[in-house]
């Protein structure tokens, strides 16, 4: 999707990254037990019907199915993460102000303004410029559900005669839609990268088509900053494993895909800055012949670090000027660089790697070349002046098979030495076949194994693990597309689990259905590790995190009752959504102990009828608005864990796996506020015959 040029809507700005960072895409909308194509959902709201992804839990396989024009897409606004944006306070000020500024500045010269608001949402920044007195506002909005969102709430509000609400894609209007052409454009079309959603275009095209020759633009212009820094722990999320065995991808570029993190969380200690940040882009969205959708530049920087350093990753920030005054700039940079960052879920910060490490010393002057086409940047040092540099492309198809979070992880079993010390007791002299997909478990068995039997599903990870096996003289390892293939002796059956298909940690409860049909061959005596599965529960009161789920109420003084309204009752109306977060982005507080919910005993043949299991969760301090899910797996004296990684009391600051996602559940908002939520009971439901894990609560 990425190479082909498509670019994501600006309606979901949360993110799954597990399933389609094997993409290349790395923030994906979390929907229930569904992923959906944002862009193709809004391609296809104009015929009659959608394309929505779900994931058979059994084989792990995704199947794409068609519904119809009536399916109820406010559910996806509620499971999208939206509210967010409404919920940055600089965001919607920074707005305000700089409209103030530019329709003055239109009525000064003797002008009517009239504002075209690109990609309207709810209608708040068209609000916003009646309010500060624009004769006329055309509001344009593709996604028809909230398109009709915003339609009720201009219609309830003061300004109804002033605003007009047209659905459809900016750059499939004509100057004949509106009958005359705006001054003014002002667009909320950024992602984490700047120009991921297709800014360059909507501005660009507007300019061209839509707008007068002297049109403003809200916000006028942005530069794009970076930071080169050295960073052990950053690149674990980017390189191939190479502490047990040598990896034969050193030379492997990686895909040129963002890495969107929440910088500000980063270990302090993790990172070394290599210089002060500079300017990497500047774009003018007042002046549409200036924009290009294909730009390279050489930059150069003095590193100021002491020693010798390496360049392991590039940091990403952008800011916003909102009305070219330079007083109102939006700057999204780490709290760590801008005391005064407000945080937001909806734009981070980037990491951009480069093909190999950089070698530096203190004083030195390092070149680095710059690019973006339409959709995405890409950093690289540079060697010739005249020498354009093409985005990397992943050579070991590693980078493109694996999310980030699964780098690390294989990354993060690589090198911890009691996970070698535990495969040496389980594995030593004996035949093991190893089933996972996407892990190098196998090949670390093998240091220890008399022979190793490595079932893979995926064609292009089985493919590297028999490049390590090539580049390394392995001759004990066999590879396997499934289990059916294999025949031999067997002493241990061994997973993490982990599987590239799991979005949520028991996702990868498919590793029993595997161990039941290898123990349906082998007999009930066969060794199989995991052993069982543990899902834990433990409530917490985030800082942030909450406010991607919760009610916006007022926003700039205007009532945006009618958006909660869609949301609140499309998540009483479903299923109990327990989403999937990288809580180690997130900063929270512990509140309540730490409870198990269900045991899942792997060596065990999985039970004909549903399993259920009920808990109450006590809450022990007051604010808790979430309650974070995670499974523990035990494989006899070792626990590999998806959630907290060391323990933590009520009133602490939990330590979540940097390696996994957990499942989190926030309590509705006028709980969280309230002072009897004292418990929260909780239901978990598993189908044998679908592998589906479900959950219901009670508060």
């Amino acid at each position: 999707l990425q190479i082909s040029g498509l670019c994501w809507s600006s309606l979901c700005p949360h993110r799954v990254s597990d399933l389609y960072g094997r993409m290349g895409l790395t923030r994906i909308t979390p929907i229930c037990g569904y992923l959906m194509k944002r862009r193709v959902v809004c391609d296809r709201l104009m015929t009659t019907a959608m394309f929505i992804e779900d994931i058979d839990h059994l084989t792990g396989e995704r199947r794409w199915r068609v519904v119809d024009e009536d399916y109820d897409l406010a559910q996806e606004i509620a499971r999208s993460g939206f509210a967010d944006m409404l919920h940055d306070t600089q965001r919607n000020r920074m707005f305000d102000q700089a409209l103030r500024a530019v329709i003055d500045e239109v009525h000064r010269r003797g002008e009517r303004a009239h504002v075209l608001d690109i990609g309207a949402g709810t209608g708040l920044l068209s609000l916003m410029a009646a309010r500060a007195g624009a004769e006329r506002v055309t509001a344009v909005e593709v996604f028809k559900p909230m398109a009709d969102c915003a339609k009720k709430i201009i219609s309830a509000s003061n300004y109804s005669s002033i605003i007009e609400l047209i659905s459809s894609r900016s750059t499939d209007l004509s100057f004949e839609d509106m009958n005359a052409k705006p001054n003014i454009i002002v667009a909320e079309v950024f992602d984490t990268e700047l120009i991921g959603e297709g800014a360059l275009r909507t501005f660009k095209e507007a300019h061209q088509k839509l707008v007068v020759k002297s049109c403003r633009v809200v916000p006028s212009s942005a530069r794009v900053w970076i930071l080169p820094v050295q960073s052990d722990f950053l690149t674990h999320f980017h390189r191939t494993p190479s502490q047990n065995l040598r990896t034969p991808f050193a030379d492997c570029p990686g895909a040129a895909a963002i890495f969107d993190v929440q910088l500000s969380q980063l270990p302090r200690e993790s990172i070394k800055m290599l210089s002060e940040p500079f300017i990497a882009f500047r774009f003018n969205f007042e002046d549409g012949n200036s924009i290009k959708y294909d730009e390279s530049f050489v930059h150069e920087f003095v590193v100021s670090s002491q020693g010798t350093s390496h360049i392991d990753a590039l940091l990403m920030w952008w800011e916003l000027d909102m009305d070219g005054t330079g007083e109102h700039v939006l700057n999204t940079a780490p709290s760590w660089w801008d005391p005064n960052a407000q945080w937001r879920d909806h734009w981070m910060q980037g990491v951009y790697y480069l093909r190999k490490t950089i070698y530096v010393s203190n004083g030195q002057h390092i070149s680095v070349r710059c690019s973006h086409d339409e959709f995405s940047m890409w950093f690289d040092v540079e060697k010739s002046e005249s020498e354009r540099i093409k985005p990397p492309v992943c050579s070991c198809r590693l980078h493109v098979t694996c999310s980030r979070n699964a780098m690390y992880r294989m990354n993060e079993l690589d090198i911890r030495s009691d996970f070698r010390e535990f495969l040496k007791r389980e594995c030593d002299s004996r035949s093991v076949l190893c089933v996972n997909e996407g892990s190098f478990v196998g090949l670390i068995a093998s240091k220890f194994a008399k022979k190793v039997a490595i079932v893979e599903p995926n064609a292009h990870f089985r493919r590297a693990l028999h490049a390590y096996c090539g580049y390394n003289t392995v001759e004990n390892v066999q590879l396997f597309a499934n289990e059916e293939e294999f025949c031999g002796e067997v002493d241990v059956v061994l997973s993490e689990p982990f599987f590239l298909s799991s979005v949520l940690p028991w996702d990868n409860l498919r590793f029993w259905y595997v161990a039941d049909k290898l123990r349906a061959r082998y007999g009930p005596k066969i060794k199989i590790l995991p052993q069982e599965g543990v899902l834990c529960a433990m409530p917490v009161k985030f800082d942030h995190l909450w406010k991607i789920s919760a009610p916006v109420g007022s926003v700039e003084s205007f009532d945006l009752y009618e958006f909660d309204n869609i949301c609140q009752r499309a998540r009483s109306a479903t299923d109990a959504i327990v989403e999937p977060q990288p809580l180690w982005e997130y900063p929270s507080v512990c509140t309540g102990d730490v409870l198990t919910l269900a045991t899942f005993r792997i060596d065990q043949p999985i039970p004909d009828g549903h399993l259920s299991f009920t808990a109450r969760i006590p809450l022990l301090k007051k604010g808790t608005n979430a309650v974070v899910f995670w499974m523990d797996w035990k494989l006899s004296d070792f626990c590999m864990t998806s959630g907290l990684v060391e323990k933590c009391h009520v009133g602490g600051c939990p330590k979540w796996s940097v390696a996994h996602r957990q499942g989190v559940f926030f309590l509705p908002h006028e709980k969280a506020t309230g002072e009897n939520c004292e418990d929260v009971h909780c239901k978990v439901m598993f189908s044998p015959a679908s592998g589906d894990v479900r959950f219901s609560f009670r508060l």
